[in-house]
């Protein structure tokens, strides 16, 4: 099989503290606060990281990879091309915060160029324990859909990279362009934004805290010969406090961009 090499992702560090908080009251009981205008006790933030340059892989290109012929009657690229996206996030440290119960990552591109979105990963849906560990396994479909692994589908060894540890195994199946792998937080997903300009990923805790890093992968169609994306994204997480009153946290909006 070949040998893939990871990528270093440049990756922002997000401190999250109490000026983050959306109500900063709930983050200490009453019987803990003082007459002023801060609280005595205040945890610690909540450190998490996004990748700052996040990468695309052209579909066509990645289906051709072992000389392909595109369907014939696949007309998308005669107008548009489509991308494999792939976005990145990491909680590095909880705090002095009860656990964390969900994290989201939001993200949106400008109305110009158009930008729309086919498909978004992980899901609920595509993803298995595998050895002890979660993971997501998907089909990617030359028109950029995903569906459940087909065993039928034969897999080259031929590997394409992505980020954290994820991997696109190349297919010689007509309309298939591989399998994608990689490593998930939580079984409990919501991914949403197909057919709009941006996306939004929640994962909930379920049995393990929420804790290290974790691949996000978008497909998008856009206009073709198109050199860079550029959109704005930001983090948020809801944590628990006095009597498990939940908190939600919000990181500004960041601009990044993406070559093609």
């Amino acid at each position: 099989m070949t040998k893939a090499v990871q990528e270093v992702i440049p990756m922002r560090e997000i401190e999250l503290n109490r000026q983050s908080a959306l109500d900063p009251d709930l983050l200490v009981p009453p019987s803990k606060r003082t007459l002023g205008t801060d609280p005595d006790i205040e945890a610690g933030p909540l450190r998490l990281r996004i990748g700052e340059r996040p990468v695309a892989r052209n579909l066509r290109a990645l289906y051709e990879l072992r000389g392909r012929q595109l369907p014939e009657d696949l007309e998308i690229f005669i107008s548009y091309d489509i991308w494999l996206l792939t976005h990145c996030v990491s909680v590095v440290k909880e705090g002095g915060f009860k656990q964390i119960r969900q994290m989201g990552y939001q993200m949106r591109f400008p109305d110009k160029p158009k930008v729309t979105v086919i498909e978004v990963l992980p899901q609920t849906d595509f993803v298995k324990r595998v050895g002890g560990f979660l993971k997501s396994e998907s089909d990617i479909q030359i028109n950029g859909q995903a569906s459940l692994p087909d065993s039928l589908t034969h897999l080259l060894n031929k590997v394409e990279n992505l980020s954290f540890g994820g991997k696109l195994t190349i297919s010689k199946h007509l309309n298939v362009v591989g399998m994608v792998s990689f490593s998930v937080m939580t079984p409990v997903i919501q991914a949403v934004g197909v057919g709009d300009n941006g996306s939004e990923w929640v994962f909930k805790k379920y049995e393990q805290p929420l804790l290290g890093d974790q691949l996000m992968i978008q497909i998008v169609l856009t206009p073709p010969h198109l050199r860079r994306l550029n959109f704005k994204a930001r983090l948020y997480a809801t944590v628990t406090t006095f009597n498990l009153v939940p908190v939600r946290f919000e990181s500004q909006w960041i601009d990044l961009e993406c070559s093609l």
